[in-house]
């Protein structure tokens, strides 16, 4: 998923439930729901070559992925 859709969708979950500004954010680890994880960092743009994250300055410069956590 894109970033604009996934801005466009927390926007329309905003609208419906304003308190959702409040909660945490959370990650399932698969689509099973075997797990949970909070988010604890904020996301950045990073490189990501299909096995390995590289969210350095340099990889910044042009980055493929925006990291959630």
């Amino acid at each position: 998923m894109k970033l604009k859709k996934f801005m466009e969708h927390l926007n329309t979950l905003v609208k419906e439930y304003p308190g959702a500004l409040e909660l945490d954010v959370i990650t399932a680890k698969d689509d099973e729901g075997n797990g949970f994880n909070q988010i604890h960092y904020r996301p950045c743009v990073a490189k990501f070559d299909g096995q390995y994250i590289d969210n350095s300055k340099e990889a910044a410069k042009n980055p493929n992925v925006v990291l959630l956590n």
